[in-house]
């Protein structure tokens, strides 16, 4: 349910001694990759961990739920909004301790991973090239384990610190962080990440800069870059690629609304327009069930639905 006037004034007031930015009824649509989604109650822009936990505990008091929004990737967010608080990390959270060891990088939550990568590819360091072409942050990219099929984030991962609802902030090792293909132990449960130390490998900048080359020129030919979309739609199920399946499925072209399936990869929804997410919703069902009545599989999303 939305907040009351005396939540959002306590709330406002509580940013303001924190300095945190703080918007009301902000619309959520221009700061996602898909332009689509209606406001947030509170949007707030926190910049430092001592912030967000003041948040958090207020938000535990008055029985206000929150969550986490960084570039805006990998998310599909209601029509109607979100009820609560949202944090948005890309404009704090942002920086970078290249001195915490050898080969080794600290990296805030809010960090562009595109950005990052082009750095370390500077400093002669490789690990990165998998997710140069992928527009999000690093937090956002470590619960999903961003990457591609020949590199993710968990090659490079050490440690992550997340801030939880209880006040707490953990660092879990890379082992105890349950990464798989697009999946960590924090699409299940209500953390705010905070940062992660990586542990990269030296090299011929060049060398690494090349590798990043070719990453960016195969994104470019083979997913719709220059689209309003949100990445890929679909996990990878145990056999197969999804791309490959809903192709098969005949899901190229299809549209319902401004939602329109890409004709470069089927496994993303462009937005022409003026897409809602409930067009995006009702196309995903479509999809879905064209791949189970041809193939036989049934797809799991990849995206995240608020």
């Amino acid at each position: 349910m939305p907040m009351t006037d005396r939540q959002r004034c306590e709330l406002t007031q509580l940013a303001s001694r924190n300095n945190i930015g703080c918007m009301l009824d902000k619309p959520l649509a221009p700061l996602t990759t898909w332009s689509i989604g209606g406001p947030a109650d509170v949007l707030l822009q926190p910049q430092s961990p001592d912030a967000i936990a003041a948040v958090v505990k207020w938000c535990g008091a008055e029985g206000v739920p929150w969550r986490v929004l960084g570039g805006g990737s990998n998310v599909l967010i209601p029509d109607e909004g979100v009820p609560g608080v949202v944090f948005h990390l890309p404009l704090g959270l942002g920086q970078v301790d290249w001195e915490v060891g050898r080969n080794e990088v600290w990296v805030a939550a809010g960090y562009l991973m595109p950005r990052l990568a082009r750095q370390t590819a500077e400093r002669g360091l490789r690990g990165l090239e998998c997710v140069v072409g992928v527009p999000g942050t690093i937090g956002g990219g470590i619960v999903t384990n961003a990457g591609v099929p020949d590199g993710t984030l968990a090659d490079v991962l050490v440690e992550v610190e997340a801030l939880y609802p209880d006040g707490q902030r953990r660092t879990w090792p890379v082992a105890e962080l349950g990464l798989g293909h697009r999946t960590s132990r924090f699409r299940a449960e209500q953390a705010v990440i905070l940062g992660a130390r990586l542990r990269l490998e030296p090299d011929d900048p060049d060398a690494v800069r090349a590798r990043m080359t070719e990453h960016l020129v195969y994104r470019r030919a083979t997913q719709p870059l220059n689209q309003h979309t949100a990445g890929s739609v679909f996990r990878r199920p145990a056999e197969g690629f999804p791309g490959q399946l809903l192709e098969a499925a005949g899901c190229k072209g299809l549209r319902h609304g401004d939602a329109v399936v890409s004709e470069r990869h089927a496994n993303w929804i462009e937005n022409h327009g003026a897409a809602t997410a409930a067009d995006v919703l009702a196309l995903i069902d479509e999809m879905r069930a064209r791949v189970l009545a041809h193939s036989g599989v049934e797809l799991e999303l990849e995206v995240l639905v608020w």
